[in-house]
């Protein structure tokens, strides 16, 4: 399953809004009329949020934070997504570095599962 960016998943609820107001599809949705600007302008939103706004579009909320992905050999292997909100009190090193190591410890997990057989 590809991945769809924040971007289209944005486009995707303009789409949906057409002419509906903002204030009238966010109260629909269950969020916040700013917050659901955020989406519009291509702002991935936290876990909750994207699994209201994914039940409005009536889409699976994997397309945008990843499902799995095919391998070379055939299997199906689980993806993962870093996000961390703007303007956190840590530096961008420190953001790649926490990514990375979130990366490390899903690979490293993928590959106790694949040693046992799953």
């Amino acid at each position: 399953m590809e991945r769809l960016s924040p971007e289209a998943l944005g486009q995707k609820v303009a789409r949906k809004r057409g002419s509906m107001g903002i204030r009238a599809a966010a109260h629909e949705i269950g969020i916040s009329p700013a917050t659901l600007s955020r989406i519009e302008r291509g702002r991935l939103p936290d876990s909750l949020t994207l699994g209201k706004v994914c039940t409005w579009l009536d889409v699976d909320p994997a397309l945008f934070i990843g499902g799995s992905v095919g391998t070379a050999d055939g299997s199906v292997r689980p993806t993962v997504q870093i996000a961390f909100k703007q303007g956190q009190a840590f530096t961008p090193q420190t953001a790649k570095s926490l990514a990375n190591l979130i990366m490390a410890a899903h690979q490293s997990f993928i590959e106790k599962l694949a040693g046992e057989g799953h």
